[in-house]
């Protein structure tokens, strides 16, 4: 009996060092020790489970890391392709004209699906009158070509301008063209909204790379009256190497005309007074590369049913031609103008003596340029191109009787300069002007199309 209680604290310590350092435990007797307790083995699975669980949460997390900065580059690559596609798309490059328009107006005829097209120009002018009068420089224009090309069928085409910068300094806003076109075929296409007159060159063809000069005609301002607009309706195509096109227009208000010329008579379609329409028919002949001859006719009244003015019949008439290869580019143009009833108008404005509009207008220019630059390079998209112009106009060519002509309205004007452009869209021009009666002057212009 005392032994066996004296056995048994020994027991107590074996099995205590036992588990202490993790050796096995054998009964007092020699007996196998009993088996490791069912949840202790759990717990240790559970454990090893989690660890597993976690390492692959871990493995998990690195995959799903990787693929995310893998979708991410995936990501930044369509959304740069998607905005060149977009800019590409809504700004296509400058190709060719079309039916009659510049570069920048004649991009949404290029589009190869429906969409919006974007283009535009603009010209800085610096003018220096030789200490005669203030020398000024002006940001002439800024303008914006929207078109919209609905299917292979309707484009709606328009130019948006903004002159002289600021409109609180005589600067303005306005609508220069929006047309609907109907394409049918290349001879025949409908066009009707406020159209441009399709007269000489510069009244469509008017951004500042598509004509020599740092500042456009007398001819071409005066009895052409570029940037000449009104709202009508016509047609237009090309066949057997001739083009044309043929508007009805609202008439001129004779109300604006001056000595000056017949600018001031532009309705510009806004309110345009509609008692008189006109119409304007253009030819040329493009069937020879690089070159173009042609000529229109404007025939309409421009009284517009004004109380004290009679019809006012209004005939204009021009022929051109140019000739644009091998470095040389060439122009020249001559037009007419005839008024009927301008004795009447004169009383309605309150002219008298050499105030008189002319009841005969005529100018003429003829110009040539060559580009340096293609004496070396062909190909070069540079172009240095030193430029010569005389032109001639008498805007009082005739007046009725009872009236004379202002000697400063009758003038011959000698252009000489060159027009560098880097690239054909942009083009920095210098010239000099001399007058035979007129002030003679310095121009510097800097002008855009895109």
């Amino acid at each position: 009996m005392t032994r066996s209680l004296l056995a048994r604290p020994a027991v107590g310590l074996v099995t205590t060092a036992s588990l202490l350092l993790g050796a096995p435990l054998a009964s007092a007797n020699g007996e196998e020790p009993p088996e490791e307790p069912k949840q202790d083995r759990t717990v240790l699975e559970r454990v090893e489970a989690l660890e597993q669980e976690n390492k692959e949460l871990k493995a998990g997390r690195a995959e799903d890391q990787a693929r995310i900065e893998q979708l991410e580059g995936q990501v930044d690559v369509l959304g740069d392709e998607f905005e060149q596609i977009s800019f590409r798309d809504i700004v296509p490059v400058i190709g060719d004209s079309y039916y009659g328009l510049g570069l920048g107006a004649s991009k949404v005829y290029s589009l190869d699906q429906p969409g919006i097209s974007i283009g535009g120009y603009g010209e800085m002018l610096y003018e220096n009158f030789n200490g005669s009068t203030t020398d000024e420089i002006d940001f002439l224009r800024a303008v914006v070509y929207v078109g919209y090309k609905f299917n292979d069928d309707w484009v709606f085409n328009s130019e948006i301008e903004f002159e002289h910068a600021s409109t609180d300094k005589g600067g303005s806003a306005s609508v220069e063209f929006a047309t609907l076109d109907r394409l049918i075929n290349d001879a025949i296409n409908a066009r009707a909204g406020l159209l441009l007159n399709p007269m000489g060159f510069v009244n469509e063809l008017h951004e500042p790379t598509a004509y020599l000069t740092a500042t456009r005609s007398i001819t071409e301002t005066r009895i052409i009256p570029s940037t000449w607009r009104e709202n009508g309706a016509g047609v237009y195509g090309e066949a057997g190497g001739v083009s044309y096109r043929a508007y009805v227009m609202n008439g001129l208000d004779a109300m604006g005309f001056t000595a000056q010329g017949l600018r001031g008579g532009r309705q510009k379609g806004s309110q345009a007074l509609a008692d008189d329409f006109a119409l304007v028919v253009r030819g040329d002949w493009v069937g020879t590369p690089g070159l173009i001859v042609g000529g229109s006719v404007y025939m309409g009244d421009s009284g517009q049913g004004q109380m004290g003015l009679g019809a006012t019949g209004t005939s204009i008439y021009e022929v051109h031609a140019e000739y644009r290869a091998g470095g040389v580019w060439a122009r020249a143009l001559a037009a007419m103008a005839e008024l009927d009833d301008v004795a009447q108008l004169n009383a309605a404005l309150g002219n008298t003596g050499a105030q008189s509009v002319g009841e005969e207008l005529e100018g003429a220019y003829v110009e040539v340029g060559y580009d340096l630059l293609s004496l070396f390079d062909a190909d070069s998209e540079s172009s240095l191109s030193p430029y010569v112009r005389f032109e001639t106009f008498d805007t009082q060519a005739a007046v009725p009787a009872g009236f004379s002509s202002d000697p400063l309205n009758d003038d011959e004007i000698l252009t000489l300069g060159v027009n560098y452009q880097p690239i054909s869209q942009i083009a920095i021009k210098l010239d000099y002007q001399d007058w035979d009666r007129g002030t003679d002057r310095w121009s510097l212009q800097l002008g855009y199309v895109f």
